[in-house]
């Protein structure tokens, strides 16, 4: 089972304290009970809103799980922006994506898997945000992880049934810690995610590090103009005050000039690691690559047999 093979991975990555219990999360959910001895329940069976969508974000896991149950055929999209979000400073100006489940008709209002009754035809497999919903695990900008009562949900019952809430939030707990745990294999574990069949849901990290080679060039360009400039500024000159003017330009440039070396120094040593580190898998994954894109025409030929 992929699972497994995908759960074994996950134990090397050190996750810290990023990982969080039934303990760590606070719930805010005003108006839904005391959520001590009454809490909120959904009543899905009385509801005519159907709260699923066409296309529904999955985790890494959750595409996995989808795999092993022969479900994948259902997802489209690929895992985005994870090698930048490496690379990257602090990750701000970084956009991810992730694959989703998709329906075969474009104009669907609903999830591909509702059946004519539009009752879930993969209920007990379905992923973890359905298990959860409404329910879910959000930190606030103080940084701390609330259990939040999402407003898509307007059919629900105020019940003494714990049990019931519980369920739903561990589920969105379990749904969180998946998510990071997708996000740090993604960043982390390219080439053993690769290994274990999951290629064709990743982007070509080799395209992305020769363009994060070029800006470092352009980089490079940038401070030795500013060194030229500075040098320029050293050169003697007839008048005090001009002299001291520009002193003052030239201490401003070469602190300026001395922040940037050490920035670049540090990026273009994380950036030959990076490369070298690719460079040595990359035969290695082109035939992977191939051999999964032979195994799909397999698998297509298969059901077109079907």
């Amino acid at each position: 089972m992929k699972i497994d093979e995908l759960k074994s991975l996950a134990t090397g990555i050190n996750m810290g304290s990023s990982l969080v219990g039934p303990d760590d999360v606070t719930l805010s959910m005003d108006g839904k009970g005391d959520l001590k001895d009454t809490f909120p329940v959904p009543d899905c069976d009385n509801c005519q809103k159907k709260c699923c969508p066409p296309r529904v974000v999955i985790s890494l896991f959750d595409l996995v799980r989808f795999a092993d149950d022969g479900l994948d055929e259902h997802v489209a999209g690929t895992f985005k922006g994870f090698v930048e979000l490496y690379l990257a400073e602090d990750g701000k100006d970084v956009d991810l994506s992730h694959p989703h489940m998709f329906p075969t008709d474009p104009d669907a209002k609903g999830c591909v898997f509702l059946d004519e009754e539009r009752k879930c035809s993969i209920y007990e497999n379905r992923p973890l945000v359905c298990h959860s919903y409404p329910v879910a695990v959000r930190i606030d900008t103080d940084r701390n992880r609330l259990g939040l009562w999402l407003g898509g949900c307007q059919k629900y019952n105020i019940s003494s049934d714990r049990a019931a809430f519980q369920e739903l939030l561990d589920n969105a707990i379990q749904d969180y810690n998946e998510k990071l745990t997708s996000n740090a294999l993604l960043m982390y574990s390219r080439s053993q995610l690769r290994d274990i069949g999951l290629g064709k849901y990743m982007e070509d990290e080799w395209q992305i590090l020769i363009d994060y080679n070029k800006k470092n060039i352009d980089m490079e360009k940038q401070i030795e103009d500013l060194q030229q400039v500075t040098e320029r500024l050293k050169a003697p000159q007839d008048y005090t005050a001009i002299m001291q003017r520009l002193q003052n330009d030239n201490d401003w440039l070469k602190e300026r000039v001395e922040n940037l070396e050490k920035e670049m120094t540090q990026q273009r040593e994380r950036a030959h690691s990076i490369i070298s580190e690719f460079t040595t898998q990359l035969s290695e994954q082109r035939k992977l690559m191939e051999s999964l894109r032979q195994s799909d025409e397999q698998g297509r030929k298969s059901r077109w047999k079907r």
